[in-house]
């Protein structure tokens, strides 16, 4: 993975979150027990007292498909949203 795949894909996923207004994304962290890598992005509007605060999370093999799925989700979201 180059530097240049990894910015590709953050800037992906910021466009991605920018259709969310009130939305945040987490680093990117690798968990050794799954090889995996985490990404969350987590709805940061007030919510009431005892509201759980909605997230979604991607995993990918590498830092870039986690970056690359976390992208995807939030998209298919915001079209379905569209269609409701």
């Amino acid at each position: 993975m180059t530097d240049d795949e990894r910015e590709r894909a953050w800037a992906a996923l910021h466009d991605a979150i920018a259709q969310k207004p009130g939305w945040a994304v987490g680093p990117c962290v690798y968990h050794g027990d799954g090889d995996l890598w985490h990404v969350t992005a987590v709805d940061l509007r007030p919510r009431g007292r005892h509201a759980k605060r909605e997230a979604i999370t991607a995993t990918g093999a590498t830092e870039v498909g986690a970056l690359e799925a976390l992208a995807a989700l939030l998209e298919a979201r915001q079209i379905s949203g569209r269609r409701a």
